[in-house]
């Protein structure tokens, strides 16, 4: 009779809590107390960065029947290896290299076992993961519309064109340091700097998750609106969704194709501008 009781008690219980989704993609961020810096774009609580996470949890775009099948939840963490042991990717907005500093080799060891990482470094000086990865801010610019291609400028939410920055911290990243990192240039601006760069799973180093690198957190926070959807809500979209669905390599253009493709990423500025 007991046996019998906890059987139904089991299925009672299923049926109470549909909402649990153990397969659900969980990313993390820092804890405020450890970027007191960030201010209103701190992953935990920062007012900038509300609309982002909420449109990652929206089962309109992320969950079953959803724009992509996959549900999105997420946290804020101590980014230790005891942190992000519990997490399938990690997000890093602008963060002071001071701030981070004591971080790094638990999120280094985390991306080089599997997990995905996302950084949003910004200008100089907050980007000490990425300059730990080898792929540091190597300047400022001014602001100018980013264009680019598949999987972030066109993906599952759509085609994204002209994204623009913002914040007076917009940087960018070397084309040399993404290729000896065998990454792939994403986007590019009307000056023909790298914003924006994708690593596969396994394609920064064996045994290594999906990364994203991007120089201005305002792509994706000041800048984008979620409902509707503008083009840097878009390309925020299609940023997250490669990242917690890719599995495998992107492929890498020839140095010859990422020339090529800088040049026509300038005509489709161009064109789009007049």
């Amino acid at each position: 009779m007991n046996k019998m009781c906890n059987i139904l008690m089991a299925g009672l219980l299923l049926v109470l809590l549909p909402s649990f989704n153990a397969s659900a993609y969980i990313v993390g961020g820092p804890s405020a107390a450890f970027q007191a810096s960030n201010g209103s774009y701190a992953w935990d609580g920062g007012l900038n960065v509300v609309g982002f996470r909420e449109a990652l949890e929206n089962p309109v775009y992320f969950g079953p029947g959803g724009i992509v099948n996959e549900s999105i939840s997420t946290v804020d963490i101590v980014p230790d290896a005891a942190g992000l042991a519990g997490v399938d990717g990690f997000i890093v907005p602008w963060w002071l290299t001071s701030e981070s500093t004591s971080f790094h080799a638990d999120v280094i060891d985390f991306f080089l076992n599997g997990g995905d990482l996302w950084l949003m470094q910004d200008s100089a000086g907050r980007d000490g993961i990425g300059a730990a990865l080898g792929l540091p801010t190597v300047g400022q610019t001014a602001i100018s519309p980013v264009n680019g291609i598949a999987p972030l400028f066109d993906g599952p939410f759509g085609v994204a064109n002209n994204i623009t920055q913002g914040g007076g911290e917009e940087g960018y990243i070397s084309l040399n340091d993404v290729l000896d990192n065998n990454g792939t240039v994403i986007g590019t601006n009307a000056e023909n700097q790298v914003i924006a760069a994708a690593w596969g799973a396994g394609q920064y180093a064996a045994g290594a998750g999906s990364l994203i690198v991007v120089a201005d957190i305002d792509m994706f926070t000041t800048q984008a609106d979620f409902s509707p959807l503008n083009d840097n809500g878009i390309f925020a979209l299609n940023a997250f969704a490669f990242l917690a669905t890719s599995e495998n390599p992107i492929d890498v253009p020839a140095p010859a194709g990422i020339l090529i493709m800088g040049l026509a990423i300038t005509v489709m500025w161009v064109r789009r501008k007049k």
